[in-house]
């Protein structure tokens, strides 16, 4: 997947690359303060240790990051998408329709454009910010393109 980045992102792409480590956090992106490192596993009063609980990035979440921090995610996605393809190349085993549908409708955006699709869309549907950012992704411009499938 190609990402455009416009003449206003150069500066900005090492803040963004700091700042994605911020989105994996709630506590970062809620409060705007830089988060304690994430652990795989949390332990609990008796010892024992259990799963960290995964942070899915909602509406609710979206909609109190700053643009930066939403370009970190944006970015964030991106390379999962490049990774698997990546993967696959490399394993020879063909891409998955979904990264294939995503990296075509994606193509060409600035993260802008896209950052601010999501945000219009969580605006115009209140009652829905427990939709993750990646389900309004697909929902509003990847399933919409149906001229790749």
């Amino acid at each position: 997947m190609v990402i455009v980045w416009s003449s206003e992102d150069h500066m900005l792409r090492v803040k963004v690359l700091v700042a994605a480590a911020l989105v994996v956090s709630a506590g970062g992106v809620a409060s705007g303060q830089a988060p304690a490192p994430a652990s795989p596993a949390t332990t609990t009063s008796a010892g024992q240790a259990s799963k960290a609980k995964p942070v899915i990035v909602n509406g609710d979440l979206w909609l109190k990051s700053t643009n930066d921090l939403r370009k970190a995610f944006l970015v964030g996605a991106a390379n999962m998408i490049a990774l698997e393809t990546a993967y696959g190349r490399k394993m020879g085993t063909p891409t998955s329709p979904a990264v294939e549908r995503a990296t075509h409708a994606l193509q060409g955006m600035t993260l802008d454009q896209i950052a601010s699709r999501v945000t219009k869309w969580y605006e115009a549907n209140p009652t829905r910010h427990d939709v993750p950012v990646i389900g309004v992704i697909w929902i509003d411009m990847v399933k919409p393109d149906s001229t790749h499938r």
